[in-house]
């Protein structure tokens, strides 16, 4: 009975979230920064630690929002990477 009532709050929640947020645009070839957290280095970082390491080029997209990256040297690196972990990188 609870969720019934729930589920239309939650749309409007979500509607208006939808509306505020903007599209995040990797394609291959772009800069992005990894997010440290993310890359499992979180931990020992303290407030004025650096929160994102790179840059690193995407070098393949396996789906939309997921990406494969290459480091300077144009080594891969091991797993994929999620759009909610990187950042765009910016000249």
């Amino acid at each position: 009975m609870t969720s019934l009532k729930i589920a239309p709050y939650h749309q409007r929640i979500a509607r208006h979230y939808n509306r505020k947020v903007k599209p995040r645009c990797i394609s291959v070839g772009d800069l992005v920064l990894r997010s440290l957290e993310a890359a499992g280095k979180g931990p020992q970082c303290n407030k004025l630690s650096q929160l994102w390491e790179g840059p690193y080029m995407v070098a393949s997209m396996i789906k939309p929002g997921t990406f494969k990256l290459k480091d300077d040297d144009r080594k891969m690196l091991p797993r994929t990477w999620n759009i909610g972990n990187l950042r765009k990188y910016y000249q």
